[in-house]
């Protein structure tokens, strides 16, 4: 019976071969093309005043977008008040980005750090080699230590990069110790610092991050007072486009590797608000990380 299955003759032993051969080198072929780089794990860096709370729908969707480990680093609101009203460092937010990032580093993927409002320029800190506040963290360094591809991808969302921090109540100045020169502009202020030591330019030298600057719009963003007052305060005019609270000349850090303005999307989470945050505007950005 299996001997009448079998073809017969010299051809029809060489076209039984060539249809076994054609047979499995196929799906080999096809196994290669589909294999692709595994994603990068994501530390989520919550913005000014921001509690890890409100990114949790964020991490949810970046889990499900193929990101192995997506953390929160873990943040309380009243965790600013210090800094704000004191003008104490941000010292506790960056040992606190030290020590998630150094545990994401330890697995086998890329870090992507994904920092909203304040927390995308103090990333900018942790990257650098500068001194702040007694301490050198020199994330990219440490990233480049424990890694073979040593790279970090930041991503930031509506971070004020430029602001003039020309609030309607004033600023206190911030009263740092342990550093070396630099202006007196950096010496008052962490943004400015990172503006001083932690560039763009500086940072992508060595072609070991890649910084991507995401800012929203909204229509009538500017028309309430809040909008308006943040506008003035952040780059000096109240008719620009903006998400509300940062605009979007603000938002974009000069030679960041590459940029992308988002209409309709707000600052921050709200009723009748579609922020940065949220699944569908999740799904646009998401799409520049690795």
């Amino acid at each position: 019976f299996l001997a009448a299955m079998l073809p017969v003759g010299e051809r029809g032993r060489a076209a039984w071969a060539a249809s076994f051969s054609g047979r499995t080198a196929r799906p080999r072929a096809s196994l290669r093309a589909r294999a692709v780089p595994p994603r990068s794990d994501v530390l989520i860096a919550p913005g000014f005043f921001n509690s890890s709370a409100q990114y949790a729908g964020m991490r949810e969707r970046l889990l499900a977008l193929g990101h192995p480990r997506v953390e929160i680093l873990d943040v309380r609101g009243w965790e600013w008040l210090a800094p704000t009203l004191l003008g104490t460092s941000f010292a506790f937010y960056l040992d606190k980005m030290d020590a998630a990032a150094r545990d994401l580093l330890l697995g086998p993927t890329r870090l992507s750090i994904v920092g909203h409002s304040a927390g995308g320029w103090l990333a900018r800190i942790w990257l650098g080699e500068a001194r702040y506040a007694g301490r050198t963290y020199k994330g990219l360094a440490l990233a480049r230590e424990k890694r073979e591809d040593g790279g970090v991808t930041l991503l930031t969302l509506g971070t004020p990069h430029l602001s003039l921090e020309e609030y309607p109540f004033g600023r206190v100045e911030e009263r740092r110790e342990g550093e070396g020169e630099m202006s007196q502009a950096a010496r008052a202020s962490s943004l400015r610092f990172a503006n001083e030591f932690c560039s763009a330019a500086a940072l992508q030298s060595a072609d070991l991050c890649e910084i991507i600057c995401v800012a929203g719009q909204v229509d009538g963003g500017g028309e309430t007072w809040g909008a308006r007052a943040s506008y003035r305060a952040t780059c000096g005019k109240e008719d620009v486009r903006g998400d509300g609270i940062c605009p979007v000349e603000s938002a974009i850090l000069p030679g960041c590797a590459r940029s992308l303005v988002l209409d309709q999307v707000s600052h921050s989470p709200g009723k009748d608000k579609t922020w940065y945050g949220a699944d569908p505007v999740v799904d646009r950005w998401d799409k520049m990380l690795p």
